[in-house]
């Protein structure tokens, strides 16, 4: 985790990132130098208060008419429930597949804590040298129309990069600006990072750091779930899995394994027909949507699209490509009761495929460990037919909480009573 006071110290630190790690792939615009995913913090982001709409168009579409309409939605559900969690706008559409060059911003959501709202988006691709401040700066131009539209103060804004890159043609520029990255791990008041090697211990480590350091707050369920109405949360929560294929399943995972398959062939991924195009609804009698039918066939969308079997395609075609993103949420989520905790994932092509999942909002004790599984089994498979052969695995959550029920249950598994012998 990158954690910078402004812009310029941020742009630096990522372009050091790069520079560092250095590595080398062609592209469709040219030979790029790239790193890692990076999750990065900007503490104190200058405000711009216009937007060149024509310089970030796409697709016949820009960033302002795609998010315009549901400021005043975003804003009225901070002011009405400061402690919400579904407070998050989509800026990809799965018709982008079809066009050239698609919004590299696909998603932005916001949290509020201490009167301060705060940003976290998701950039597929990023461009440090030349493209750093003007996504920066639209990501904080929403931030602020809708912080000036309830009672609140603007705060931090963070993103996932998936692919922050430099062109080798700038290599020069950026060698006169960079900085060492001085990455952060462990749990900061402006987000959580950690790395372990598999998803049991990712598991662990997460429940560790939210219960020992988390914050309490009111969540929105507390009307219907007695037990729900107040969690522990860690706001941004960054885990990175080396090894996804060992030691997958805790001990005291709350799911086994056979429904860990079934969750990620069914809901995640409707894997009987993974390696073919999906062109009618695959939900089951009342079904409201999966994770699988938002990916591959969406009764409501107007252009329909099987993101997952086109990501597939240009992986086959072009292993470095920057745009296999699968967007899962829509528009009409933000006046949903329950929209969808999962807000898009991506593959990225290194030496193995890195598979990266971007959710709002996610339930520890109770839904984490399932979705990492079933997340991590769809980018192996993923993997396997794009040959890659093997696979890493990242997942984010903007807001991570174990809800009050489970505080009891999350205190055994870190602190297991040891049996006592008693000697005659």
């Amino acid at each position: 985790m990158i954690i910078a006071d402004d812009f310029s110290e941020a742009r630096k630190k990522l372009t050091g990132k790069i520079l560092e790690e250095n590595t080398s792939v062609q592209s469709r615009f040219g030979e790029i130098i790239k790193s890692k995913p990076a999750f990065i913090v900007i503490k104190k982001p200058e405000y711009v208060d216009n937007i060149d709409n024509e310089f970030w168009s796409f697709c016949g579409d820009n960033y302002v008419t795609r998010i315009e309409d549901f400021l005043n939605v975003a804003a009225s559900k901070l002011s009405e429930s400061p402690f919400t969690r579904r407070v998050s706008l989509p800026l990809w559409m799965p018709a982008d597949h079809l066009c050239e060059n698609p919004p590299a911003i696909t998603e932005i959501s916001f949290i509020q804590l201490d009167g301060r709202v705060n940003a976290t988006a998701y950039i597929r691709s990023l461009d440090t040298v030349n493209y750093f401040s003007l996504n920066m700066d639209f990501v904080t131009y929403t931030l602020h129309e809708v912080v000036n539209r309830t009672d609140f103060k603007p705060g931090s804004i963070a993103a996932i990069v998936a692919i922050p890159h430099i062109y080798s043609r700038d290599v020069k520029r950026a060698e006169d600006e960079r900085r060492t990255a001085d990455e952060v791990y462990g749990v900061t008041e402006y987000g959580s990072h950690l790395v372990e090697d598999y998803l049991s211990s990712g598991w662990h480590s997460a429940l560790e750091s939210i219960f020992y350091n988390g914050l309490k707050k009111e969540t929105e369920w507390g009307e219907l779930f007695e037990g729900q109405a107040e969690s522990k949360f860690l706001h941004r929560l960054f885990i990175e899995i080396n090894n996804p294929y060992e030691l997958q399943i805790h001990d005291k995972a709350p799911f086994s394994r056979s429904y860990g398959i079934d969750y990620a062939h069914n809901y995640m991924i409707h894997a009987e027909k993974i390696d073919s195009e999906v062109t009618e609804s695959i939900l089951n009698e009342g079904e409201t949507y999966t994770y699988a039918e938002r990916a591959r066939y969406c009764e409501k969308d107007e252009v329909k699209v099987d993101q997952l079997y086109t990501v597939i395609r240009k992986l086959n075609k072009d292993r470095n490509r920057r745009d296999c993103y699968v967007g899962i949420s829509r528009h009409w989520d933000l006046i949903a009761n329950e929209p969808p905790c999962l807000r898009g994932y991506q593959f990225v092509g290194n030496e193995m495929l890195s598979g990266i999942f971007f959710m709002r909002s996610n339930d520890v004790f109770g839904a984490m460990h399932a979705n990492m599984f079933a997340f991590s089994t769809l980018t192996q498979y993923v993997a396997e037919l794009t040959g890659f052969g093997k696979h890493v695995y990242y997942h984010f959550a903007v807001d991570a909480h174990i809800y009050s029920e489970f505080f009891d249950a999350v205190k055994e598994i870190l602190e297991p009573e040891t049996p006592s012998f008693k000697i005659e």
